[in-house]
């Protein structure tokens, strides 16, 4: 499969960065040339992309449809209307430049920004940064989430304000990403708790929960609306939105990459935890939990799990940059650092093998936008 190649490359690049950025020998110059190098080819790959995975088939009809009446005909819920602020933002790039690209580059550009300012804060590696971003999650983040991706990069923005309990802030941010995507408001009521350090033997226990409720197929979701009594046209309209669980594998790859890294997080819990070590690692870890909590208890439908689940997946990229660290032993920290570059590449392989992932560029020559809907159509429409 050649699918996978452009993103191997990428990754490649990212990678090949941090490690100039970390190696003690690098002078200051060439530390700043691999931070200009990864941010200027993550940039170029995401803000110049062409019509790849998925959403782009609704996005890029809704952004030549669009009119300032649709502003305040949004209803939560609905898949024919948008949010107001990012109805707002298709109609502002409409108004400069007539063109999706221009659109969906200056998605990009936002993102970048604000992703930066989230990494600036709490590493002096940035390609391991983007990194850690792009295999987990960001791919997805900047391809096919354009509303969820600026309401998450915004709370990420939030957080300080969350630490340090100001509240009007915090909860203007979260609004604001909010008239993106209505999912952050799953972020408001955070201000009230996730500031608070969690006992480790807790975390323990929730983690060892979510396994056995993913291990034994329990029915949480269905269980919660028969017990509080929704109708079961509900109930059927919930199925038929999303995937049945028993299509996963229990021993899938993804699986045991969250139970090693749960492993890691306890064994190494204080030190991820204290601040001196990881900047907000009380906000971190719980963050990874809600992570968890979304992917096992919600398990037995794919897409709820996944989309709830990207809300904390930022979670990832500083506990993995944290684990990097927490060795003591020289040697141990090098053999985990190469391990977890060998596997970024593995798992970024693996999940770009799709036709409808093949990678194009608007610099370089891409297919278009009709070319692109028959490749998705024959491969996830026909049997």
């Amino acid at each position: 499969m050649i699918f996978p190649i452009p993103y191997l490359v990428e990754v490649a690049i990212l990678e090949i960065c941090a490690c100039i950025c970390a190696a003690p020998s690098a002078t200051e110059t060439n530390r700043k040339y691999s931070i200009f190098v990864a941010i200027t080819t993550f940039f170029v790959f995401f803000a110049f992309r062409g019509f790849i995975f998925s959403d782009w088939i609704i996005y890029y009809q809704y952004f030549y449809h669009c009119e300032w009446s649709d502003i305040f005909k949004y209803k939560i819920g609905s898949v024919v209307s948008f949010e107001p602020g990012f109805t707002i933002l298709n109609l502002l790039c409409k108004n400069i430049a007539n063109n999706y690209f221009f659109f969906q580059a200056v998605i990009c550009f936002i993102n970048l920004i604000l992703l930066l300012n989230f990494f600036k804060q709490r590493t002096n590696n940035i390609p391991l940064g983007l990194t850690l971003y792009f295999v987990f999650g960001g791919v997805e983040i900047s391809t096919n989430l354009l509303r969820n991706s600026i309401s998450i990069m915004l709370f990420l923005n939030a957080l300080p304000y969350l630490k340090n309990r100001k509240i009007i802030p915090y909860f203007s941010l979260c609004l604001l990403g909010a008239s993106f995507h209505s999912s952050a408001l799953i972020y408001l009521p955070l201000y009230f708790f996730f500031h608070k350090k969690l006992n480790k033997w807790i975390f323990l226990v929730v983690v060892i929960i979510c396994n056995l409720i993913f291990l034994l197929k329990i029915s949480v979701v269905l269980s919660v609306v028969n017990i509080i009594g929704l109708d079961q046209q509900f109930a059927e309209k919930l199925k038929a939105y999303t995937e049945l669980f028993n299509k996963a594998t229990p021993l899938s790859i993804g699986y045991i990459e969250r139970l090693f890294t749960s492993i890691l997080v306890f064994t190494y819990y204080k030190k991820i935890q204290s601040e001196e070590f990881t900047k907000d690692g009380a906000i971190i870890i719980n963050a990874f939990l809600a992570y968890l909590i979304a992917f096992f208890f919600f398990s037995e439908f794919d897409t709820l799990s996944k989309r709830i689940g990207m809300l904390f997946i930022f979670s990832y990229w500083i506990i993995w940059k944290s684990l990097m660290d927490c060795f003591n032993n020289l040697n141990n920290r090098e053999l985990f650092k190469a391990f977890v570059y060998f596997y970024c590449l593995i798992k970024i392989w693996s999940m770009t093998q799709l036709p409808s992932m093949e990678y194009d560029n608007i610099l370089f020559g891409h297919k278009s936008y009709q070319e692109r809907l028959m490749i998705f159509n024959r491969t996830f429409k026909e049997p």
